[in-house]
């Protein structure tokens, strides 16, 4: 694989696309370029990152992700593209997915869509043998679980079970986030139990959170990236919990999904505002965001247990820290292997471990004998 040298982040003037060029920055010697509508703000960004950061590394390229030929074109500047763009509200579906492709060019996003996975199944013969990396659903969640469970399952002789826990205490999503958020919300729910993937009805359980948040209530949520694990690691059972955000925004969000309105347009939209607006002015500290998984599987004769805990109180830096720790291992080559991958995946999950405690994510890991 040839040197990854000049990285595209498309959507770069947003916050999570500042975030992650100014870790990259930090944290590797590649070139930036500053993906985005905004002139202005692309020329306030380069100017600020030049001045931060020594080696005249960032430049800035204005891109209507919408427009097809002037997207590929913009992505033959780099060598890899990385989407910071929200798909649902965009309608952008697939098309980034297809101009990286035609570009000839390395991929990653941070986004659950279902048009854009259909499109890299579509091409992942084509993609492999054109010796290109794509890389899906990267950052937090999605992004981490998966990682987790690859790490929990090199901890026993025998793996068992996962049971994951996430919690999302923030006052700065954004409209775009929430959207995708009722979009997938509203997936069927697929739990594993001895082996086999179906869609269920599971319960919702309490998880006792600790002192700061006590117990709260969380429920089931599909998470596609944990769908090939218990073939491909052995687990028999496998389930993704949720909280809520706060109970203004879960009374809106309930009634949008109970009532079958998110999917009209003008309620979704509607809706989507007033749970951001519920976030910004009702969600109180302290903020968290927050995945737990619990593991269990068996230790010569013995039963055990492994809970690891990752978490930031800034949402936006903990999906930049997330997302950068995939990218830095894309970069060095420690991610070789041609083709579509999910982030979670294809990292090394003991360096990506160790690579998000020192960009700055707090991760617990506790071991029992049960």
């Amino acid at each position: 694989m040839e040197r990854i040298k000049d990285v595209m982040v498309l959507g770069g003037c947003g916050g999570a696309g500042l975030l992650i060029a100014k870790l990259l920055l930090k944290d590797s010697d590649v070139n930036i370029i500053i993906g985005d509508q905004n002139v202005e703000r692309i020329n306030q960004v380069v100017k600020q990152f030049n001045s931060e950061f020594s080696g005249n590394r960032v430049r800035g390229k204005k891109v209507n992700a919408l427009d097809n030929n002037e997207l590929t074109k913009a992505l033959k500047s780099c060598n890899l593209v990385i989407s910071c763009i929200p798909i649902t509200i965009t309608g952008i579906k697939d098309g980034i997915v297809k101009a990286a492709f035609k570009a000839g060019i390395h991929y990653m996003d941070l986004a659950m869509d279902h048009d854009k996975r259909k499109t890299l199944e579509q091409l992942s013969g084509k993609i492999k043998a054109s010796g290109k990396i794509f890389i899906f659903e990267g950052g937090f969640v999605p992004g981490i679980p998966s990682m987790m469970a690859h790490l929990g399952a090199k901890q026993f002789d025998s793996v068992k079970s996962a049971e994951f826990t996430g919690m999302f205490r923030d006052n700065n999503s954004t409209y775009g986030s929430v959207v995708e958020l009722l979009k997938y919300s509203r997936d069927p729910i697929y739990v594993c139990k001895d082996g086999n993937w179906r869609i269920d009805k599971p319960s919702s359980k309490v998880f006792d959170f600790g002192p700061t948040f006590g117990k709260v209530r969380c429920y089931p949520m599909d998470q596609y990236e944990l769908r090939k694990l218990p073939k491909n690691l052995g687990y028999k059972d496998m389930i993704f919990y949720t909280s809520g955000v706060n109970p203004r925004a879960d009374l809106i969000m309930f009634i949008l999904l109970g009532t079958g309105l998110y999917k009209i347009k003008w309620a979704l939209k509607k809706g989507a505002k007033l749970i951001v607006n519920s976030m910004r002015k009702h969600s109180k500290p302290p903020f968290i965001t927050r995945v737990t998984m619990e593991a269990k599987g068996k230790i010569g004769n013995h039963n055990e247990s492994y809970k690891l805990v990752v978490e930031h109180e800034d949402a936006y830096i903990g999906t930049a820290i997330t997302t950068v720790a995939g990218i830095l291992q894309l970069i060095d080559g420690t991610i070789k292997e041609p083709g579509v991958h999910i982030m979670g995946h294809c990292v090394d999950p003991d360096r990506y471990i160790e690579d998000i405690k020192r960009l700055g994510m707090t991760v617990e890991i506790e071991r029992n004998r049960i």
